[in-house]
């Protein structure tokens, strides 16, 4: 097997041709400079060498120097494979001083490998009639000199480049760097600052602490007499300011800010001595110490209503870098416009709001106020009527019922029947009275609310409907223990009315049943009283707690109308809820909350 030394200081070339060369076959020996080489050569001779030529230590063509003088090593084929060296010069030098053949990195594999073969073949048959050095020792060192030279020229310049590269590289992240500054503080400042004044001056701050700018200002335009107005600057605004005058959009545009705005576009120019449209203004620039020029237009929606102007003291200033910070800057500034303009009209809104609530209550105070005291009043006339009416209905009444008992075979039937009419009027105004009284009672009555027993109280409601003599084959069935905290008495007027009326409805019923008890709906605890009655139909249901609505004629049914409108009153005042469900001629269940 043949043996290979490769010398090269960089591994990856060492392990690219150490595994193309085993991979063919060969023993491989590897070393990093030209002194190593030797060492291992010299301890075993190698069949090749194939050897790089820039390398610390000692070079390649110092390498091959020591190799062609050494007696025992000049028999052992050269291989210079260079990827730096790669002048017609260089390899003119490396052939002088012996190498076999010159090949440039990289070189196919197959190539390469074609030509290993070649030199091992050419020193097989050739023996020791190999390549030595052909010119004389002093010319060889000149030009191995004036290769090194030519070779350092060459890398200085790379590094020169280099250098060159890497400036205008670190100028550009700079820059980059200054950008992302100042769009970050300013991005910082719209999120932190309320206040738009404080905005627009710390922007200005930022552009020429973080850019590097030597004067930044924003101007707002004065629509009504077309002049641009500064609102804040940094970096010496007054003075500039003084010697411009006023920025006017009516008349010639002499300046970036009134070039940005007149033709909605940014302006931006690296030498303004040079621009002819600032022409009328290039004296003071040039007393200013301004070289170059932005100006970009604020938006508020679709409109322009300001504008962004930067300078800066030096020539070609502005990079695409920078002509897009200017661009950003005005963006978010434009942003933070659009939110004062939304956070204006959210203040204007909430202070309108506040102000029509404020009416809004101070009138539904007062309309309370005049429904407070019209109810007393509609109450206490409620009350002084039907207290009024009961002396003089009684005494009707009354007299009536003497007169009929007197006039028994006195009178006529036809004349008694009149007065049988006058007092079943008279029971019925009585009724009417009592329902109007119990009305006024639910409404105005002090609560005094209590856990009781509702079970308990629907059968006393129940027993006292028993012992009025009155629909005593009805089947009534209570659920147990309902407990309830309410007002009790306002809740026994409540199972009278409902009670008495499913009593009532079920009376033409030839197996009358009522059922009183609770369920849960909709996870709220519901009361019902159920019946199979008459029932009603749904479609009027909606004047079924209306005060002297009724569903039924009265010489069907007796009643006075109020009945439910008490029930409803009662379940309000404890923030419950009431309502019905019926059939015609199926009965019908009324369910109540008692929260």
């Amino acid at each position: 097997m043949k043996r290979v030394l490769i010398v090269d200081d960089h591994p990856e070339n060492l392990y690219l041709l150490r595994m193309l060369l085993q991979g063919n076959g060969f023993e491989v020996v590897e070393a990093l400079h030209g002194g190593q080489a030797l060492e291992y050569a010299r301890l075993k001779l190698p069949d090749l060498v194939i050897s790089d030529l820039l390398m610390p230590v000692m070079d390649g063509y110092t390498l091959l120097r020591h190799w062609k003088a050494d007696d025992r090593l000049r028999t052992v084929p050269f291989i210079v494979y260079t990827a730096t060296y790669t002048d017609p010069a260089d390899e003119a030098l490396a052939l002088e001083m012996g190498a076999d053949i010159f090949l440039v990195k990289p070189t196919e594999p197959q190539l390469l490998m074609q030509r290993i073969g070649e030199v091992l073949s050419r020193a097989a048959h050739e023996g020791l009639a190999l390549r030595t050095q052909t010119g004389n020792e002093q010319d060889t060192l000149k030009l191995y000199n004036e290769v090194l030279v030519k070779k350092l020229e060459k890398r200085s310049e790379q590094l020169e480049q280099r250098v060159a590269a890497l400036t205008e590289s670190e100028a550009r992240i700079q820059k980059l760097s200054r950008r992302y500054a100042v769009l970050s503080e300013t991005n910082q400042a719209i999120v932190h600052i309320n206040q738009r004044e404080l905005l627009f001056q710390t922007v200005c701050r930022i552009a020429v602490t973080q850019g590097g700018f030597s004067l930044a200002w924003i101007g707002m335009i004065d629509f009504t007499s077309g002049e641009v107005v500064p609102v804040a600057w940094y970096g010496g605004g007054p003075e500039w300011f003084a010697s411009i005058g006023k920025f006017s959009l009516r008349g010639p545009r002499r300046t970036p800010t009134e070039i940005a705005l007149g033709e909605g576009r940014i302006y931006l120019c690296n030498d303004v001595q040079a621009d002819p449209a600032l022409e009328a203004i290039r004296d003071s620039l040039r007393q200013a110490g301004m070289q170059a020029a932005a100006a970009c237009p604020l938006h508020l929606g679709p409109h322009a209503v300001g504008v962004l102007t930067l300078f800066a003291g030096e020539k070609d200033y502005f990079d695409d870098t920078l002509r897009d910070l200017v661009a950003e800057m005005a963006t978010d500034v434009s942003f933070a416009l659009e939110n004062y303009e939304k956070d204006d009209v959210r203040r204007q809104t909430e202070e309108e709001l506040r102000r029509l609530n404020s009416d809004l209550e101070e009138t539904v105070q007062a309309r309370t106020a005049e429904l407070v005291a019209a109810n007393i009043e509609l109450e206490a006339f409620n009350y002084s009527v039907s207290h009024d009416l009961r002396a003089p209905l009684a005494a009707i009444n009354g007299f009536s019922s003497m007169v009929l008992k007197k006039s028994e075979g006195q009178l006529d039937e036809a004349s008694r029947g009149l007065l049988k009419r006058v007092l079943v009027n008279a029971n019925r105004m009585s009724r009417l009275i009592e329902d109007l009284l119990s009305l006024a009672r639910a409404s105005r009555q002090q609560m005094q609310s209590c856990e009781f027993d509702l079970s308990e109280l629907a059968g006393d409601v129940v027993g006292s409907l028993r012992d009025a003599g009155a629909g005593l084959n009805v089947d009534v069935s209570i659920s147990p223990g309902m407990q309830v905290h309410a007002d009790p008495g306002l809740v026994r007027i409540l199972l009278e009315n409902l009670i008495g009326n499913a009593w009532k409805f079920t009376a033409q019923s030839a197996h009358p049943r009522i059922a009183i008890g609770a369920e849960q709906i909709e996870g709220a605890t519901t009361y019902f009283v159920r019946d199979n009655g008459v029932g009603f139909d749904m479609a009027q249901a909606a004047k079924l707690f209306t005060p002297f609505q009724r569903l039924h004629r009265v010489d069907e049914f007796e009643g006075s109308g109020i009945g439910l409108s008490i029930v409803q009153r009662i379940v309000n005042r404890h923030q419950g809820r009431i309502w019905a469900e019926a059939r015609p001629g199926e009965g019908a269940t009324l369910r109540f909350t008692l929260p």
